[in-house]
């Protein structure tokens, strides 16, 4: 476990070295929330509900999503390109944890700093804005659940577009087709359940609404706790799959690497 906790205070202390970095990633998707909020305030001036969604819920949901939209956001396609460009990429094979462990617990401790801050940030906005209205002990326990869930599942997206570096030069292309993806299909944005139904039923295919759209759902009372258990069994399959796709990926990638000089 020492290895582990040395990854995640590296993580932790690369976080507030790049501080700059962190409040610039968490300044934008500020901007997009308050964006957010205040279409959906004005979408909500003339109608009293959207796809069953009334101003309450929306409100919340955008708080939340928020939240969960902040934190795991330093994505290391970027990092994976330039060691696998300059060759460091080798020192990571020598080292006594897999590669995927090692990113895992290093950006766990960069998520630290990331959840904390956000954390305090927008409890005080939500608590402004809705008070305690309508929170229960159950969905806090669940929301939390899903919520680590969802970004395990986000971490494991990123590896496998990480993975593609290993094929390419443009890193910084496939790092914002990441965020596209992500962004988009997660429920960031949308609440997929305002999708039309075409898309509802393609998105169920696919891993990202375990990232915003099932711990908001969850937290805003739109899923019932039955259905927030078999959300949250989904996250776990989800987790497992990817975990799967991405060390076969990995192993895939890592063949090509090949070495010169001496």
């Amino acid at each position: 476990m020492k290895k582990y906790g040395a990854y995640i205070r590296c993580g932790f202390l690369e976080g507030c070295a790049y501080r700059n970095n962190l409040i610039t990633g968490m300044l934008a998707n500020f901007i997009q929330t308050a964006v957010l909020y205040y279409v959906w305030k004005s979408i909500f001036i003339y109608q009293n509900t959207v796809a069953g969604y009334t101003w309450e819920m929306m409100r919340r949901y955008v708080f939340v999503a928020y939240l969960c939209n902040s934190t795991f956001t330093f994505g290391f396609e970027m990092q994976t390109a330039k060691r696998i460009i300059k060759g460091d990429i080798i020192l990571d094979l020598l080292k006594p944890v897999s590669y995927r462990e090692m990113q895992f617990f290093r950006m766990l401790g960069n998520a630290v700093t990331e959840f904390g801050i956000t954390f305090v940030f927008i409890g005080i906005l939500y608590l402004g804005a809705n008070g305690l209205h309508d929170l229960s002990i159950n969905r806090i326990i669940l929301f939390l659940i899903s919520f680590m869930l969802g970004q395990v599942i986000k971490f494991g997206i990123q590896y496998i577009f990480s993975m593609l570096c290993f094929y390419t030069d443009n890193a910084y292309g496939v790092s914002k087709a990441r965020e596209v993806l992500t962004n988009f299909f997660s429920g960031a944005i949308i609440p997929l359940a305002m999708f039309p139904e075409i898309f509802q039923k393609a998105v169920k295919y696919l891993p990202f609404q375990g990232i915003v759209y099932i711990p908001c759902s969850i937290f805003i009372g739109t899923f019932s706790l039955s259905e927030s258990m078999q959300k949250i069994i989904l996250q776990i399959i989800w987790t497992l799959l990817l975990g799967i796709v991405g060390n076969l990926i990995w192993k895939k990638a890592s063949s090509v690497i090949s070495l010169y000089g001496g």
